[in-house]
């Protein structure tokens, strides 16, 4: 057991100072304090425990005789003591009462003046840095993906260098003016639920205290009310005259492309006059209609055979939108039919021979180590077929509203297709956690009326364009178009096309 500290204790103290000697006495009433003795000083100090941490804290110079007058005596560093180790019990931060008592200010000076001190963050590159890993770490490729190109944005290059505990919420919503006012209006509104995410993230306790940022600064933030745009309005501007016919195949329905185009893709792409997967990938977009991402990531094992007429798909949790749900824990089956089917089996054998199970195998240039092509692999071929105006996921618009419209689909039934959570409401617990039944009967019955409707718009836009069937002239506009504005070389013929 440690001796008890008395003013002879003290005297030998100082007088081991004046040697040089450097070493701590530990006080036998007071358990943590401490003399310690240094060439420069003899000090007291309290060890003690504040929230399960054992922390050391300087109580002020030491003075021999019983009076505190230049620093404490042992009887007043033994009180003092005393209060810093009941301060901790309650969890209290003894820091700032003994910072007020050594400068001889009041706790309420002391408090705005460590208010008015720089605290600790990190700046705003930083902090990107460290959300994004996060993000990609928890996160899917496309969503990671959408976050950075968010806070990529040049608007935000006023922060650069900024600690982001300094940045406030009205600075951030002039950045987002700044972008809704150059008409990026919807870029607006996602930059506004990223940067709400971000500093969530950052004021979450486990990295608070270095990030200095305090919990809910950005939850008021908005982007500006987008500007009314009504379809009719009367204008300067000529108006094109509305269709008469509700199923006019030259028009889309709402974000549904016209059906003839989705025709005029399936006549392309069986013409030979794009690469060989791609052709086959679109037909096979067309006549499943799943997630571009799900179809450029489909792999041969996937695929199990029917009938002659009919592959069924099984697509795994990972590649469905709701498979980190609980009702996403189960593979999604779609029903091949027909064109969709073909497509499939030669597909299966292109990647068998490339020994890769991959349908789209990632090409040399990719970014990423998964083995098969990018989501985008098929936007800039459709962006560059004649005549057409979609991209990938307008197909999944079109399989919904036409089917109700054309095929006597339910309302809402497309979603057995679609992967909405096999078509079920959101509210219907029994429906999402407790049938488990994929309804492939159903399924047939609608990718069979698809198939077929989709053949018919095939008729009808080859058709409507004779030249759909010159291989030829459609190979050069769409190497003319693909290839404008890439600096790469365009493949040398139509054999040597790659997945572009």
């Amino acid at each position: 057991m440690a001796d008890i500290i008395t003013q002879k204790t003290i005297t030998k103290a100082f007088s081991d100072q004046m040697k040089g000697v450097s070493r701590d006495i530990a006080d036998g009433r007071v358990a943590g304090l401490e003399l310690r003795i240094r060439p420069r000083s003899v000090r007291w100090s309290m060890r003690t425990a504040l929230h399960g941490k054992r922390t050391r804290y300087d109580l002020g110079l030491a003075v021999v005789g019983s009076d505190d007058v230049g620093g404490l005596s042992v009887d007043g560093a033994r009180s003092l003591a005393n209060q810093v180790a009941t301060m901790c019990r309650k969890g209290h931060n003894p820091a700032t009462f003994l910072a007020a008592l050594a400068s001889g200010v009041s706790m309420e000076t002391q408090l705005r003046v460590e208010a008015a001190r720089p605290k600790e963050s990190w700046t705003w590159e930083k902090a990107k840095d460290e959300f994004l890993a996060d993000v990609k770490r928890t996160r899917r490729p496309d969503t990671h993906r959408d976050y950075r190109g968010k806070l990529q944005a040049a608007e935000f290059d006023t922060f650069a260098g900024r600690f982001v505990n300094t940045i406030t919420r009205n600075e951030m919503a002039a950045a987002v003016a700044a972008v809704h006012k150059r008409k990026k209006e919807v870029m607006a509104e996602g930059m506004v639920r990223v940067i709400r995410r971000m500093w969530n993230w950052l004021a979450e306790a486990a990295r608070q205290d270095r990030t200095s940022v305090a919990e809910g600064v950005m939850a008021g933030l908005k982007a500006p009310d987008r500007t009314r745009k009504e379809i009719g309005e009367p204008t300067r501007r000529k108006r094109a005259p509305a269709p008469v016919l509700d199923n006019d195949p030259k028009v889309g329905v709402g974000k549904a492309p016209p059906a003839i185009e989705i025709g005029r893709v399936l006549v392309v792409s069986r013409l030979g006059c794009l690469p060989a997967r791609i052709g086959l990938g679109l037909e096979l977009l067309i006549g499943t209609a799943q997630r571009r991402r799900t179809v450029t990531g489909a792999n041969s094992a996937d695929f199990h055979e029917q009938t002659d007429d009919e592959i069924l798909w099984r697509i795994p949790p990972y590649f469905r939108k709701s498979g980190r749900s609980a009702r996403g824990e189960d593979t999604h089956s779609v029903p091949c039919i027909g064109f969709a089917a073909a497509a499939a089996r030669r597909l299966e054998e292109l990647a068998n021979a490339d020994n890769t199970n991959c349908l789209f195998p990632a090409g040399t240039s990719a970014r990423s180590d998964d083995g098969h092509a990018e989501s985008g692999l098929f936007n800039d071929w459709l962006a560059a077929i004649p005549g057409v105006t979609w991209s990938p996921h307008g197909i999944r618009y079109a399989f919904a509203t036409y089917g109700e419209r054309d095929l006597c689909f339910r309302p809402g039934e497309g979603g057995v297709i679609l992967d909405h959570l096999e078509g079920t409401e959101p509210d219907n617990v029994t429906s999402q956690f407790y049938s488990s039944d994929p309804q492939i009967r159903r399924k047939r019955e609608m990718m069979r009326a698809w198939i077929d409707r989709c053949e018919e718009w095939a008729e009808m836009a080859l058709k409507a364009d004779p030249s759909l069937a010159d291989s030829d002239g459609l190979y050069r506009a769409i190497r003319a178009e693909r290839y404008k504005f890439k600096k790469k070389k365009a493949p040398a013929g139509q054999a040597g096309a790659l997945l572009g």
